[in-house]
C-alpha cells in the first residue's frame, strides 16, 4: 500500500485525468491519495470530483484533502508536484515585459527571461519542500510536473537527498503523432531520445520495424519551406498537430537532427525563429498567452463542476498518465520504459555528470534506471543543449543565493536576448513586477 500525495492537488488541468487513471480499473485499489493545495476553493472542487469518481467506479481508494503541506507529506511514498509560484498573475509579467524588448516567447516557462524568472520563484520553494520531505517522508520519490522542469528537478537532487524525476509527456505524444503520420501503430514504435526537457532529439525512430526517420525524409518533410498544405495527415486526421511541427522539420533540415517535441516549446531554444510575429506566423508556431491560459483554466473548472454534478461524462481513465505509470513501476507492479528527466549518470556522456537530462528510463521496484543512448550525441545538439545545462546550474545558484548580478549575467547569455544591456533592464523590471513571489530579492 502506497500513499500518493499531490501538491497542487487542486489543479483543474492535471487532476481530473490523473484521478480517473488512479480510481478506475483497480490497479491502485490498496493505495491512498492525499490532495494538497493552497487554494481551498479549488481543492474542495477537485476533492468533490474525486468523491464522484469513487462512487461511480466503486473505488476503495482512500482520499483526503488538506491545505497543510506537512500533513500531506507525512508518510508519503510519492509526492507529485504541479505548482507555479505566483500563478498566472506572475506569468503575465514573464511574457509581457520581455515582449517589450522584442522577445516573443511562445510559452515563457522553460528558458529565456520567462523561464529564468519562473525558476527564481520556484527553485527555493521546491528545495524547501524537499527538505520537509527529508524530515517527513525521506524515502519518498518527488515526481515533478512543474516548469522549468529540468532546473527545478536538478535543484532538488543537487541540494537534498530526495530522489526526484521530472515527468513530461511531450516526447511520447510527439512520437505517437509521428507514428500516426506514417500510418504506424504507436504500440509497436521504438525510439531513442536525448536532450533536456522541451529540447529533446530523436536519435532513432522505428515504426512497425521500419526506419521512421528515413520514412519522414522520404515524405519530403525535411525542409525549411513547408506550408500547412504540404503536411500529410495521419490516418486519424491530425493536421492541426502537424502544423505545429513546421519549425521542427526546418531545424531537422538545418541541423541534421530530428526534434523530439513539437514547436511550441522547442522554438524557445532557437531565437532566429522567434524574431517577430511575422516570422512566428511563417512557421505556424502557436503562442500561448496568459489570457489563453486563464480561459482554459475557467473552461476546465466548468468541466469539473459539470462532471461533479453529473451533467458531463467522467474521463475514460485509460489515457497515458506518466505519474501512474511511474508509481506502478516503482511499486513493482509493472516494469516500464518511458522518458524521464533525471540525473545524468552516464546516459548522455557528452553532458555534465549529474545534470538533469531527458532520455528513456526503465522503471522497476529497484528504482529508475536511465538507458544509455548508445551513440554519440550529435555535435549540433550538444552545442544547443550544453549551454542551457550550464545556465540551469547558475540559475539554481542565483535563486538560492539571491544573486541578482549572477542572474543578469545568465540572462545576458540566453540566446533569446537580442541587445547588449537588455538583460539588466529587463530583469530589473521583471523582478520588481513579481517581487511578491521573490522574497529572497
Amino acid at each position: 500500500m502506497a500513499q500518493l500525495t499531490f501538491v497542487g492537488g487542486g489543479s483543474y488541468n492535471w487532476m481530473p485525468q490523473l484521478l480517473a487513471r488512479l480510481l478506475k480499473g483497480g490497479e491502485f485499489c490498496e493505495d491512498s491519495i492525499v490532495l494538497m493545495d493552497t487554494d481551498p476553493a479549488a481543492l474542495r472542487e477537485i476533492a468533490a470530483l474525486a468523491e464522484t469518481m469513487q462512487r461511480a467506479w466503486k473505488s476503495p481508494v482512500s482520499i483526503r484533502a488538506t491545505t497543510d503541506l506537512d500533513a500531506a507529506l507525512e508518510g508519503a511514498d510519492y509526492v507529485t508536484v504541479a505548482i507555479a509560484v505566483g500563478g498566472l498573475e506572475a506569468m503575465r509579467h514573464d511574457v509581457a515585459i520581455p515582449e517589450a524588448y522584442g522577445i516573443y516567447q511562445t510559452v515563457g516557462d522553460t528558458v529565456g527571461p520567462g523561464g529564468l524568472v519562473r525558476a527564481l520563484r520556484n527553485v527555493p520553494v521546491f528545495v524547501e519542500m524537499a527538505r520537509r520531505m527529508e524530515r517527513l517522508c525521506p524515502h519518498a520519490w518527488m515526481l515533478n510536473l512543474s516548469n522549468p522542469l529540468s532546473t527545478i528537478t536538478r535543484a532538488v537532487t543537487r541540494e537534498t537527498r530526495i530522489r526526484a524525476a521530472g515527468l513530461c509527456q511531450g516526447v511520447v505524444e510527439h512520437v505517437d503523432f509521428l507514428t500516426r503520420l506514417l500510418g504506424g501503430d504507436p504500440a509497436r514504435t521504438r525510439f531513442v531520445t536525448a536532450g533536456i526537457d522541451h529540447c529533446p532529439w530523436l536519435l532513432e525512430l522505428a515504426v512497425d520495424g521500419r526506419d521512421g526517420i528515413a520514412a519522414l525524409r522520404e515524405r519530403g518533410l525535411c525542409r525549411t519551406d513547408l506550408k500547412p498544405e504540404d503536411l500529410p495527415q495521419g490516418r486519424d486526421g491530425h493536421l492541426e498537430l502537424a502544423t505545429g511541427m513546421r519549425a521542427g522539420f526546418a531545424l531537422w533540415h538545418e541541423l541534421g537532427a530530428l526534434p523530439g517535441i513539437a514547436d511550441r516549446h522547442l522554438t524557445e531554444f532557437f531565437p532566429h525563429i522567434l524574431t517577430s510575429p511575422e516570422q512566428i506566423e511563417r512557421f505556424g508556431v502557436r503562442r500561448t498567452s496568459v489570457d489563453d491560459r486563464a480561459r482554459m483554466r475557467a473552461a476546465r473548472r466548468t468541466r469539473v463542476l459539470e462532471m461533479t454534478a453529473g451533467r458531463a461524462e467522467l474521463p475514460a481513465g485509460d489515457t497515458h498518465a506518466p505519474v501512474a505509470e511511474a508509481v506502478l513501476g516503482l511499486e513493482g507492479r509493472r516494469d516500464g520504459l518511458t522518458t524521464l528527466n533525471v540525473e545524468n549518470v552516464g546516459q548522455i556522456p557528452e553532458l555534465p555528470p549529474r545534470a538533469n537530462v531527458e532520455t528513456l528510463c526503465r522503471i522497476d521496484a529497484l528504482g529508475v534506471h536511465p538507458v544509455t543512448i548508445g551513440r554519440a550525441l550529435p555535435k549540433p545538439v550538444e552545442a544547443i543543449v550544453r549551454p542551457h545545462v550550464l545556465r540551469q546550474e547558475g540559475t539554481i545558484d542565483a535563486a538560492l543565493n539571491a544573486d541578482f548580478e549572477g542572474a543578469v549575467r545568465l540572462l545576458a547569455t540566453d540566446p533569446l536576448v537580442r541587445r547588449v544591456g537588455d538583460a539588466r533592464a529587463m530583469l530589473t523590471q521583471m523582478v520588481a513586477a513579481t517581487r511578491a513571489w521573490l522574497p529572497q530579492f
